[in-house]
């Protein structure tokens, strides 16, 4: 059998898998000699997978090693500065994951200087804060757990804080929130915290518990007051649809309406074990429409204004098909930025029709 490997935005319908399409876990999306339909394809696509092996034709046309265009991440992956800040993160991971699960299992003061040591060494091995999110970009297709999403927080916190200009202290504070804020979930059963289908309102009930037994684990080790009220107030919102008490705006902590803008983001632009990562125009649509209601518009503004920068000269799929590179940024549309397609040059803030469908 002759095989090719394709983009995701190349395949089309009666292709024929000729791999397993797999999740960085191991977990099992499509198996080979799967016949591709428009609806398989945008299931891969939403799991965040960016290549897939097809069965293709013995009369050369489309060998294996026929030439791909590299597209925007699959040149940052092959860069130097990735793979060092790839080896680094997945060090820091298992340093991080030790860490976090001596501070629940031990009685004593938590070591925020290791903490911060481990987590500040990722940001040494970026240029600036945009070319920290290219690095977090182009990790998106690993698979995301409780250690990793904490790492991403306090690195996205952080970088909030910097574009904020906030003091190096506050900043440092930011990072430990970030780490900490979930911390909570590590006392969750993994059965519940890791169910691949939608939970029952009573799973969800006990999700929420994170937030209280992770205050409960922190507020008794000498901690800054505003990294245990970050651990306990980051799914509250300004409107007051928040848990676990409902607070509205002034009444939530600076620190928890940033780690709940690090924690949304996050969140929804990863791998999630029920879900694939979603797109991340779309992120900052929902984001973008909730600024004045859920998230405080004085630190969320800012925030979007700043990571939308980071997605210029992007490869993106519009819904109409065609790919294309992110080249202006619409300054009161953030989510619909024009696209360059070949010798086109589409403004989807005119083309309401047409939405980017994933990041390449």
């Amino acid at each position: 059998m002759n095989e090719k490997t394709i983009f995701i935005f190349e395949a089309e319908e009666e292709m024929i898998l000729s791999k397993d399409v797999v999740m960085p876990d191991g977990h099992l999306i499509l198996p080979a000699g799967t016949p591709l339909t428009y609806e398989i394809i945008e299931r891969i696509s939403n799991f965040h997978i960016l290549e897939i092996m097809v069965e293709s034709e013995p009369d050369g046309t489309n060998d294996l090693n026929e030439t791909i265009t590299p597209t925007y991440f699959t040149k940052i992956r092959q860069s130097d500065s990735f793979k060092k800040f790839n080896a680094n993160y997945q060090y820091n991971i298992s340093a991080i994951k030790i860490n976090l699960n001596k501070i629940i299992t031990s009685s004593s003061p938590v070591d925020t200087e290791t903490l911060l040591k481990e987590a500040t060494s990722l940001l040494k091995d970026t240029q600036n804060s945009l070319h920290l999110f290219d690095m977090l970009h182009s990790m998106r297709e690993f698979d995301d757990i409780t250690y990793v999403h904490s790492i991403n927080v306090a690195l996205i916190s952080h970088t909030i804080g910097e574009w904020l200009g906030c003091k190096k202290e506050d900043l440092e504070t930011l990072m430990l929130c970030g780490l900490l804020h979930d911390i909570g979930k590590l006392l969750i059963p993994s059965e519940i915290l890791l169910k691949p289908e939608k939970l029952t309102s009573i799973e969800f009930d006990v999700i929420k518990t994170h937030v209280s037994l992770g205050y409960n684990e922190l507020k008794d080790k000498c901690l800054d007051n505003r990294i245990n009220e970050a651990c306990l107030l980051h799914h509250e919102r300004c409107d007051g649809s928040g848990y676990p008490f409902g607070i509205k705006g002034d009444k939530i902590p600076f620190a928890a309406k940033i780690v709940a803008i690090a924690d949304v983001y996050d969140a929804m632009t990863s791998n999630r074990i029920y879900r694939g990562s979603i797109c991340p125009f779309e992120v900052i649509r929902i984001m973008e429409a909730d600024a004045f209601n859920q998230f405080d518009p004085k630190y969320l503004i800012p925030f979007l204004n700043n990571v939308i920068s980071t997605y210029l000269h992007n490869d993106v799929k519009l819904s109409n098909g065609l790919v294309g590179e992110v080249i202006i940024i619409n300054r009161d549309d953030l989510s619909r930025p024009t696209v360059r397609c070949n010798d086109e040059y589409i403004d989807l803030s005119k083309h309401r029709e047409i939405n980017i469908q994933a990041i390449l």
